[in-house]
Order: structure tokens, then C-alpha cells, then sequence
């Protein structure tokens, strides 16, 4: 069912690349595929020519296409193959890690709200975000079956796929708090999940002279993300309203900042929704770190891709008994995603 699902989920993203075509691409946008726009076309030139000033993207994705590029010699070709192997065997992954807690339908119904959402179709793009869920599934599946060591080891590779993935170090110490049953190997093994990071640290410095060189390269995007210093919440929300009702509808930008915004008082929503549910505490800490770093850095840009990776939200969706919920949900994100995809493919910034 789940390869079914994934199948449809597939040849379905290529409809709105027909109608694509009616879009412009945009002025001066250097065009590399509609699967390989914008952080696609970095990890493609990381792959075949190394790091050169592209320090904000982590190593592992581009490492592995780079690796196995003597298989198929277009990187491109090769990345889009792996990022759509990397989602399916995510979605088997996910519903074993499921299994543990829920019945048949619920697994279903939150293995279908994970492909509907709006900018899944990245998933399925020459980006790291099915490298990173499957990371991260990986690691929550052994921590859960207490097998610490692989657990840890997974954990590191997710660190050495995106910053943010440093965020499982607390998710897997809470689930390790909860064994009555405690060993100093299991906790060392856990520590191990920010290792990806650490040696990617390392480097910097032996590149650049400067091991946190990766984070003062995301402040040279001219996006409005803070480096040096933590924006609170309440600033941050002062600064999309003023943006809302300054900027004028008629600029693109305009609506990506509404679909921004939206996004993050969707998942808000859903983390309350997750503490009514009472889901399982560690990841409830998951996806609360993973919602509050992309904010803490002053913008929302990118945010509804950063989410897709926080699986505890598709699994409230799926706990929702409303039916108009679901009728919403499902309506809004079809339309949004034929939308967006559209557009991204056309070189216009969605996340």
C-alpha cells in the first residue's frame, strides 16, 4: 500500500509542469531543472566540484550523490534518483516506527496528510529532505527499540545532513530518560548524534579558519536570518504582520511571506493539538525544537519546507477526528501543492 501510495504520489507531481509552461520564468534566475531549483542546484555544484563558498549546506547529501555518481554520470539524475528512494524507503520506515503506537488507520491516514502537504513535492526534488526524514526515522525507530548504538549513529548521520538535525541529541536523551534500565554505554552511544556536526565543525576550521564558518555563511543569503543573535517569537510575528500590511499583494514576495506565516500558525495549531493528544514525549520536544530554531533566527523563510521533516505533526493530522479538518486539509493542500509546484519549477522562491 505504501509503494502505491508513493507511486500515485509520484506521477501526480508532473501534472503541474504542464501547466507550468503558461508561468514566465523568472528574470535572471539561472534555471537548472524544476527538481533541482535553487538549494538543488548548490548541492549539484558541492557534488561535482566540492565546497567552494557553499558552507551552509551540509555534506552528507552531496557526499553520497558524489559517491555514487559512477553509476549514472549526470549528478542531477543521480540526486533526483536517490532523493525519491530516500522518501520511499522513509514512508516503510515511518509506518514500522508507527506500528508501535497506532492501529493500521492511523498509520494510513498520516502517511497520506505527509504526502498531501503542500511543499512534500521537495521529498521528491534534488534536496536533502528525504535523506534528512529518513534520518531522523531511522534513529527514533532504534531509540524506540533500545538499540542505542544504531540509534546514536543515525543520529549523527542526521546531524551531518542539516544544522537542525543537532535537535535529536534531546529528543533521543528524553527518550532514554524514560528506562528504568540506564547503562553509561547506551548514554555514550546517544552522544554520539551530534557527531555529524562536530566533524563538519572541524572542517570549517581547517577550511576556513573558523568552525561555526557554516552559520555566518547563512547570513550572507541577504534573507533577513539572524546569525548573531536569537529573535524571540513575538518579534518575529510583529515583523510578518508589518510585512502583510506594508507590502503591497500585488508582489510575489507578498504571498510567500502569507504562505509563511500560515504555515507557522498551522503547525502552532498542531503542536497544541499534540499536547491535547498527549503523543509521545520525546517527540513532542522534536518537533517543537524543529518549529522554534528556524524561528529563533528572525524569518520564516524556508519554513514550510523546514517542517516537513517534523513527522509528530502528520501524526496529530491523523488524530484529528474532525472531518471538515480533513476535508480542508486535504482540498487546500492538492491546490497549493499543484500551485506551488508550478511556480517553483518556473524559478520563483517557495521555500
Amino acid at each position: 500500500m505504501i509503494a502505491l501510495f508513493f507511486l500515485i504520489w509520484r506521477v501526480v507531481l508532473f501534472l503541474p509542469l504542464f501547466f507550468s509552461h503558461f508561468i514566465p520564468i523568472r528574470t535572471g534566475f539561472v534555471y537548472a531543472s524544476p527538481w533541482a531549483n535553487f538549494d538543488g542546484i548548490h548541492y549539484l555544484d558541492i557534488a561535482t566540484q566540492g565546497y567552494t563558498t557553499d558552507a551552509r549546506f551540509m555534506p552528507l547529501y552531496p557526499l553520497i550523490i558524489k559517491l555514487l555518481s559512477y553509476l549514472i554520470p549526470s549528478p542531477f539524475i543521480m540526486g533526483f534518483i536517490l532523493s525519491n528512494i530516500f522518501f520511499l524507503m522513509s514512508l516503510f520506515v515511518l509506518g514500522k516506527l508507527l506500528e508501535l503506537d497506532f492501529e493500521n488507520k492511523r498509520i494510513t491516514w498520516t502517511i497520506i496528510f505527509l504526502l498531501l502537504f503542500p511543499t512534500s513535492f521537495f521529498f521528491g526534488s534534488v534536496y536533502s529532505e528525504s535523506l534528512f526524514l529518513l534520518l531522523t526515522l531511522l534513529s527514533f525507530y532504534f531509540a524506540r527499540k533500545k538499540q542505542w548504538l544504531p540509534a546514536g549513529l543515525f543520529g549523527a548521520l542526521t546531524s551531518a545532513t542539516r544544522v537542525v538535525g543537532i535537535i535529536l541529541l534531546p529528543a533521543l536523551l528524553v527518550e532514554y530518560a524514560i528506562l528504568r534500565k540506564k547503562t553509561m554505554k547506551d548514554l555514550l552511544s546517544i552522544l554520539l548524534a551530534p557527531f555529524g556536526l562536530i566533524l563538519y565543525a572541524a572542517y570549517n576550521f581547517v577550511r576556513w579558519g573558523n568552525p561555526l564558518y557554516f552559520l555566518q555563511a547563512q547570513g550572507e543569503l541577504s534573507n533577513g536570518r539572524a546569525v548573531n543573535s536569537i529573535i524571540l517569537p513575538p518579534q518575529l510575528i510583529y515583523r510578518y504582520i508589518k510585512i502583510l500590511f506594508t507590502v503591497s499583494p500585488i508582489q510575489y514576495d507578498w504571498w510567500i511571506a502569507l504562505l509563511e506565516f500560515g504555515v507557522f500558525w498551522f503547525g502552532i495549531f498542531l503542536i497544541y493539538a499534540m499536547w491535547k493528544q498527549k503523543i509521545r514525549l520525546s517527540y513532542f520536544v522534536f518537533a517543537i525544537l524543529g518549529m522554534l530554531i528556524p524561528m529563533m533566527s528572525g524569518t520564516l523563510t524556508g519554513f514550510p519546507r523546514y517542517i516537513l521533516p517534523l513527522f509528530p505533526l502528520f501524526i496529530v493530522m491523523s488524530g484529528v477526528k474532525n472531518k471538515v479538518f480533513q476535508i480542508v486539509y486535504i482540498g487546500a493542500s492538492i491546490v497549493l501543492s499543484f500551485i506551488l509546484l508550478a511556480f517553483f519549477a518556473r524559478g520563483y522562491y517557495i521555500a
